[in-house]
């Protein structure tokens, strides 16, 4: 799902339902960075939570911390390093969540400097047979500006359920 779908798609809110019931039967769903709009519908499968002013990285050279470095989604098809994250432009993510059920996992952390933690800039959470997965990571940025680590992350999470099994448990 394309970045502010939630804002802009009406019938992302009118059939949003058919995704959740396509990543329960054993679908793989992304959905770039939203805003604000996606607090007002039940765009997951569990509950979670931007809030009014949804966090930003906006340092291009924020440390990144793995936070689950077995998680399938940093081991294949492509083995993910903190060495990924080396050239991101412009900045690392936008509308990172900030409240969570607990049946998603982070799986990345990075911030500014000054600023506190941001772990919901990566959520995975395993619903029925799928994945669905929320990505505030500038992949919008990276991937025309042709980062190869982008490149490699962005394939491993198209790639769940494909060659890795099921990511999040």
């Amino acid at each position: 799902v394309g970045i502010r779908a939630s804002a802009v798609r009406e019938d992302y809110k009118t059939y949003n339902r058919r995704l959740l019931d396509f990543v329960q039967a054993g679908g793989n769903l992304i959905v770039q960075y939203q805003t604000q709009e996606f607090d007002a519908v039940p765009y997951g499968p569990y509950p979670f939570q931007l809030g009014r002013r949804a966090e930003e990285v906006s340092e291009e050279d924020a440390k990144i911390t793995i936070l689950d470095a077995a998680n399938p989604v940093f081991q294949g098809p492509n083995r993910i390093t903190a060495a990924d994250f080396d050239g991101w432009v412009e900045e690392r993510g936008s509308k990172f969540m900030s409240q969570w059920d607990p049946k998603y996992k982070a799986l990345l952390e990075c911030h500014d400097r000054g600023q506190a933690e941001q772990m919901g800039g990566l959520l995975q959470a395993a619903y029925g047979k799928g994945t669905f997965t929320y990505a505030a990571y500038a992949f919008y940025r990276q991937l025309p500006a042709g980062v190869p680590g982008a490149y490699r992350l962005f394939a491993n999470l198209i790639s769940l359920g494909k060659t890795q099994g099921k990511a999040a448990k």
